[in-house]
This record gives C-alpha cells, sequence and structure tokens, in this order.
C-alpha cells in the first residue's frame, strides 16, 4: 500500500486542495496526535473535509492506487453552489429540490439536528476509544504478569515435579487391611 500511497501524494500534493500525508503513529512525536484522531491500529486512513467530522472520517474503500484516486478526485472537488447548482451532483441536487421550500427556521433546525447527531456520536466513539486504551494498557499489563507467573510456574513445577512424586510415594504408609 505505501507505494501507492507515496504515488498518489506525488500526483496531488500540490496540484490540488488535497493533501495526502503519513504519520508514523509508532514514533513517540507523533503519538498524541495519533490519540488525538483516534488511530489504534494500522494502517489507519483517515480523511477531513469541511462539514464533516473534525476528528477526521474513516477511510473504509480499496487500499488501491486506482480507488485512492477515485475517491480522493470525488472528496477534493469543488462544493456544490446551491445558487448556481455549479459543481452539484444528482444527490445534491435531489437534497437542495427536497429542502428548496423548507422556512429558514426549519433549515436550521434540520442542521443544528444534524451537527448535534454528529457531536454525539463523535463523543461516543472518542469515550470507546478511550476505554479501549485505558483497558488495553490494562491487559497488556495482565498478559505480561501472566506469562511471569507461567515462566515461573514451569520452571518451579519442573523442579519439584519429581520431588513431589517420590513423596507422595514414599511418605503416605500404605493401609493394611
Amino acid at each position: 500500500m505505501k507505494p501507492d500511497w507515496d504515488k498518489l501524494a506525488t500526483k496531488f500534493n500540490g496540484k490540488s486542495n488535497a493533501l495526502i500525508v503519513d504519520v508514523d503513529c509508532t514514533a513517540d512525536t507523533a503519538k498524541e496526535l495519533c490519540t488525538t484522531y483516534g488511530v489504534q491500529g494500522y494502517p489507519t486512513i483517515k480523511y477531513f473535509k469541511n462539514g464533516l467530522s473534525k476528528d477526521g472520517v474513516s477511510y473504509e474503500d480499496g487500499r488501491d492506487l486506482k480507488s485512492f484516486n477515485k475517491f480522493v478526485k470525488k472528496m477534493s472537488k469543488p462544493p456544490c453552489d446551491p445558487a448556481t447548482l455549479e459543481n452539484c451532483d444528482k444527490k445534491d441536487k435531489a437534497y437542495l429540490e427536497e429542502i428548496k421550500d423548507l422556512p429558514a427556521d426549519k433549515r436550521k433546525e434540520a442542521q443544528e439536528s444534524m451537527q448535534k447527531e454528529l457531536g454525539d456520536l463523535e463523543a461516543e466513539h472518542k469515550a470507546a476509544a478511550d476505554l479501549f486504551e485505558q483497558q488495553k494498557d490494562v491487559a497488556i499489563a495482565t498478559q505480561k504478569k501472566q506469562q511471569e507467573l507461567k515462566e515461573v510456574l514451569t520452571k518451579v513445577s519442573g523442579k519439584h515435579s519429581y520431588k513431589l512424586a517420590l513423596l507422595k510415594a514414599t511418605s503416605v504408609p500404605k493401609e493394611e487391611l
């Protein structure tokens, strides 16, 4: 994927309003940035666009150059102009038709409702990501402790197993009938 990502950056950076970057979240200098934007697995691809989540939106499409190109072209096009319909696609035009007769207060209400829904989902997502990070640290520490105890158990078990067998065989008097 990295070679395709680099080709994508070469094609678009400085030549469009898209900026293609990569961040190594394993580097100490990037960990805070990655945590801020909820990056937990690698590779994680996020995109940022006005009107969408300030934490970025996860890219879930193809991981090849053709898919990347198609997506960047679609997302970096100029926004739809409701007054002239310039740069508006079918979906934009259909929604504009749907809301054209809505009074201003209803449009504002719809906008606020959608923004609230997005904000609530962002907060819920962040809370889940934070909880995951906390639990991940505890799970890693517990796993490390478990592994240490397993090693000690194996060592002590090997050291004592034959002794226990001999003690058991020699120290328990056989009952006579």
